[in-house]
């Protein structure tokens, strides 16, 4: 009863509001302002006569009963819209084109975006836009067509997985920080020291072994936990290939490494005979493989002495 009275550019806008909750994270993913969201909302619901959200005292926006019955029929027009559109993608033999990749943070900054300048160099035809937010980017949605993802094994329907690398974590911090603190040399001694906190989507990734309630600072950010370690902030975990390629830091209890993700590069299989979408997967899965491979951030690795 509502297709008749909506059009696929007025359910993006409904569909990301269900998603986000509120306002600013909907505008932020459409990159409109706030108000274009308001206005398109008020419209639609206009259109169709129904008030499709609550607005929360919090700020957040939930559907309403007319809102859940009309979610069905989004879903269908947005799914119908991507599989249009990734169906002529899917035939595009040209090596020309956008490639949407999202990836971890840290993963970009210290190797990704290094070899997406020699990937241009090969490729000056394919134009990427590399989305490094914490937010979740979807494939099946479109949102990005290729992900580099820190997970366990991929479950996803219709997503063609590519394994990079096993991901640990070991404990580093600066060589000044343990000059002045004392550098630990059994499990037990790490009660005294101060611990850098995962904090956000982060958060619950502390160490086991490492019980501390000293924490001056936590952060979602890898890069920035990195930064503080190297400034003599406290110990941080991080990823060996994040710690390891810092010369201001050095390991602390190495055996006290763990497992922590699998890397997976992922594209929708739809995407498979995209010329472009298999350049950029040839050459990157090999470049990150070998980045991210234990020899070659050890031998790349020269950590500074503790004097």
């Amino acid at each position: 009863q509502y297709c008749n009275a909506m059009n696929w550019n007025d359910i993006r806008y409904f569909l990301s509001l269900r998603d986000q909750g509120s306002l600013s994270r909907a505008a932020e993913q459409l990159g409109v302002n706030q108000s274009t969201v308001f206005r398109r909302i008020r419209e639609l619901e206009k259109d169709l006569g129904a008030t499709l959200f609550d607005r929360r005292h919090s700020g957040e926006y939930r559907l309403t009963q007319h809102g859940e019955l009309l979610l069905d029929q989004a879903r269908t027009m947005e799914s119908a819209s991507t599989n249009i559109t990734r169906q002529i993608q899917g035939k595009d033999e040209e090596l020309s084109g956008l490639i949407r990749v999202t990836a971890p943070e840290d993963v970009a900054v210290l190797s990704l975006s290094h070899h997406l300048v020699e990937f241009r160099k090969l490729y000056p035809g394919i134009s990427i836009e590399l989305l490094t937010s914490s937010r979740y980017f979807s494939l099946h949605r479109g949102e990005a067509d290729i992900a580099i993802r820190a997970s366990g094994a991929p479950t996803e329907d219709n997503v063609i997985p590519r394994k990079m690398a096993d991901v640990s974590a070991s404990l580093f911090a600066s060589p000044a920080y343990l000059k002045k603190i004392g550098n630990p040399q059994h499990e037990e001694e790490l009660s005294r020291h101060q611990l850098i906190g995962w904090g956000g989507e982060l958060d619950g990734g502390n160490p086991p072994f490492f019980v501390s309630e000293n924490k001056p600072v936590s952060s979602n950010s890898l890069l920035v936990q990195k930064t503080l370690a190297e400034q003599g902030m406290g110990i941080a975990l991080l990823p060996e290939f994040l710690g390891l390629s810092s010369p201001q830091l050095v390991p602390v209890l190495p055996e006290l490494k763990q497992s922590v993700a699998t890397l997976w590069l992922l594209y929708h299989a739809e995407l498979r005979h995209t010329a472009r979408i298999q350049a950029f997967v040839s050459y990157i899965q090999d470049a990150l493989r070998k980045d991210l491979s234990p020899a070659s951030y050890r031998e790349a690795s020269s950590p500074p002495k503790i004097v």
